[in-house]
């Protein structure tokens, strides 16, 4: 098989074939018109300059400019983008495929500053950054690690290395986006770590990226702030139950005792017997009083250990579709008497547990009631507003937005006064409150996944509660 000819060349020939033939036909024609030999061989002579001295010119200039695009383009590929063509000012094809080139140089030029300053910012924040990252590849081999990774988990010691390859190699078989809390053991180091994992590739081999934070401050942190509230709540109800079974204790061992020392007595005349029989009924009646108010702290603190066994208790929710009208109208059939309006008539299928749900809507409707209490018996007083438009209610409506389901029970009561306790257990501003019910609220909304929260009206008196539920499709 024959090479090809370089393409200047071919260039070249085609140039001259023309010229060549045009050259012969002359030529000839000089010849057959008896024109002098002399004149012919001069003519021969001065046009085979001409045209050796053109294509000469011609393939030099093609060389040139090919020579110069191919050194730009090659230091384009090894990355010197500080070469440019020169252009001249005439226009044509040649001239615009050098200021193509130009502008991709110059493209490529901004486009590599942006990424050495983009890697350079990268660097900074891993090397600087508390949370340790480990690149292991394919093969669960460590291929990258920042300072930080290097100092919290002792990545300098060959066998702690190995160690912690052994108990990460849980990562390889996890998507990208996981994470959880797992206990690392590392010689005679041992903790709490949580491990946010993500994929990426290089070279064609996927990696994994392991983000890891030592949580066990931050869990400490809360446990304590978590045991703080729990001793001051517990703390609160035993005192409240214990003062007064003390108090009332000491107050009928004194009325005892009192009554032992006038018992001792010899004898009595008929007004005396009256009077001590008198101080008799009455010690009785103070015994069976205290008695029974010790009798109801007790229950009442019998109360409070079930309250709190029913918040460490509540079970995982049963999902199933259910009907979001169907479930707010069965919730606010129980309150029948009291102004409730729904203010969305389309219904939607929500995958939830309906039972765990409508205990949800039955003590937020409540609280909202109660709120309400005082304007709604304002009301009742006085029958000429008692069907007014301005009358105090209750307003639930529902919706879904960007596959999340929001519902609102909005009120017109006194709002919440101290927004900081609402989801403190056992803490309640009402006389005979639990102080559970949002605290359950809240457990039963976070099991489905969801958010709730609670917040006072702007333009008007009263509060408004969201329930937000991600929607699983």
């Amino acid at each position: 098989m024959s090479k090809r000819r370089p393409f200047e060349l071919q260039l070249i020939k085609l140039t001259l074939i023309p010229s060549i033939v045009l050259l012969s036909l002359t030529l000839s024609t000089l010849y057959f018109t008896d024109i002098s030999i002399w004149l012919i061989i001069l003519t021969l002579i001065i046009s085979c300059v001409v045209i050796i001295y053109t294509s000469y010119q011609a393939h030099q200039k093609l060389v040139y400019q090919f020579r110069s695009l191919d050194n730009l383009l090659d230091a384009l590929i090894k990355g010197d983008y500080s070469l440019r063509a020169r252009a001249d000012n005439s226009s044509g094809e040649l001239s615009d495929l050098i200021t193509s080139i130009n502008s991709l140089a110059e493209r490529l030029s901004h486009q590599r500053r942006i990424s050495i300053e983009n890697q350079f910012l990268v660097r900074t924040v891993i090397e600087h950054i508390d949370v340790a990252i480990i690149a292991l590849n394919q093969y669960n081999q460590i291929s990258f690690y920042n300072p930080a990774a290097e100092r919290l988990l002792q990545l300098q010691q060959s066998n702690i290395n190995q160690q912690l390859l052994e108990q990460l190699s849980f990562v390889q078989s996890l998507h990208s986006g996981h994470h959880e809390v797992v206990e690392l053991k590392l010689g005679k180091y041992q903790g709490k770590f949580n491990v946010h994992i993500e994929e990426f590739r290089e070279s064609g081999e996927q990696h994994k990226l392991l983000f890891i934070t030592d949580v066990r401050t931050l869990l400490r942190s809360e446990e304590r702030k978590a045991w703080q509230k729990l001793v001051r709540v517990i703390s609160h109800e035993i005192n409240n139950s214990l003062s007064p079974i003390a108090s009332i204790s000491q107050t009928l061992n004194k009325l005892v005792s009192q009554s032992k020392i006038l018992s001792q007595g010899a004898t009595f005349s008929q007004v005396e017997r009256q009077s001590q029989h008198n101080q008799a009924n009455e010690l009785k009646q103070d015994l069976t009083q205290g008695l029974k108010i010790i009798s109801q702290r007790a229950n009442s603190l019998s109360n409070f250990v079930n309250s709190y066994k029913q918040l460490t208790s509540l079970p995982a929710p049963n999902k199933s579709p259910t009907s979001i009208k169907q479930l707010v109208d069965k919730s606010i059939s129980l309150f029948k008497h009291y102004p409730i309006e729904i203010k969305t008539l389309e219904d939607c299928i929500i995958e939830f547990d309906s039972i765990q749900l409508e205990q949800v809507m039955i003590n937020l409707i409540k609280n909202a009631i109660e709120s309400m209490q005082p304007l709604l018996q304002q009301t009742n007083h006085s029958s000429a507003n008692s069907n007014s438009a301005d009358s105090p209610k209750i307003e639930i409506e529902w919706y879904t937005e960007k596959s999340i389901f929001k519902l609102f029970i909005c009120d017109q009561g006194s709002g919440i006064s101290n927004p900081d306790n609402l989801f403190i257990p056992f803490y309640s501003t009402k006389k005979n409150g639990s102080g559970i019910g949002l605290v359950l609220c809240r457990q039963i909304i976070e099991a489905h996944d969801g958010y709730l929260s609670l917040q006072n009206r702007k333009n008007c008196a009263g509060c408004v509660v969201c329930i937000e539920i991600p929607i699983i499709e």
